[in-house]
């Protein structure tokens, strides 16, 4: 084929659900980014992963998704944990080798201190959401990212790019600041979730300064700006798929 078709694909993280629609007012993983991006020269498509499930699960359900996609490259964009399901996927479930590309963002690919955390504490947070989301933390801790390095390598023939977020705890909302302390505390460097060095992968492109949830477009800190706050998610997938337009 002479003309090759393409779509980019952005892959949600933990949480993801689907769009929802409240009269004008529509809620969805990736705030407003797939209104910002129609006219810029590419298809996309936003599944939706089961929110709170495990790694295997999540690649397997993208990879039904993507087998409904009739185009010869598919680029992956990918928030969160979004990035791992990705690798999975990549590696798992395209034997048609179709996955040109994979940007991810704020990625934990050699997992976080903050699911332990949650795995381990006996605070009242950690005790109400550990029900709902222990399945998919589980696959997230430092230890169970370093058996999924170990299994699942990079493949040769796709370009794996990374972008990390960063704010010190005095630019972060208030309730993000005590777990933001804690991995600043263990591993340096984060986003409130995400330490820097583990959001590292592949192609590093460059720090954001922005928190976990600005990175999918949500802001919980209001307007400031001394802070750069929020961060202007809109342009950043933007320059993102420019990239990948460029490189098509």
């Amino acid at each position: 084929m002479s003309h090759k078709t393409s779509v980019v694909v952005f892959v949600p993280g933990l949480g993801s659900f689907s769009p929802i629609n409240l009269g004008i007012l529509r809620i969805e993983y990736f705030r407003g980014v797939e209104q910002a991006l129609e006219g810029h020269g590419a298809s996309t498509y936003f599944p939706t992963l089961p929110p709170f499930a495990g790694i295997a699960q999540r690649a397997r359900v993208l990879a039904d998704d993507l087998s409904t996609l009739k185009v010869d490259r598919i680029h992956l964009i990918a928030h969160s944990m979004g990035g791992l399901d990705s690798r999975y996927c990549i590696h798992h479930f395209d034997p048609e080798r179709r996955i040109a590309s994979l940007v991810t963002i704020a990625t934990p690919h050699r997992g976080t201190p903050l699911a332990n955390w949650v795995l381990d504490g006996d605070g009242l947070f950690q005790r109400l959401i550990r029900p709902c989301v222990k399945t998919a933390v589980v696959d997230l801790t430092p230890e169970s990212c370093r058996r999924f390095n170990d299994v699942i390598p990079d493949r040769a023939d796709v370009r794996y790019l990374s972008y990390a977020g960063v704010r010190p705890v005095t630019e972060m909302p208030p309730w993000f600041r005590p777990w933001t302390r804690m991995l600043e505390e263990n591993a340096g460097e984060n986003d409130s979730q995400v330490p820097l060095g583990s959001a590292m992968w592949g192609e590093f492109k460059r720090t954001l300064r922005a928190d976990h949830i600005e990175l999918a477009g949500w802001n919980l800190g209001g307007s400031n700006a001394h802070d750069q706050r929020p961060f202007d998610h809109l342009s950043f997938y933007q320059e993102v798929l420019a990239e990948l337009l460029d490189v098509k």
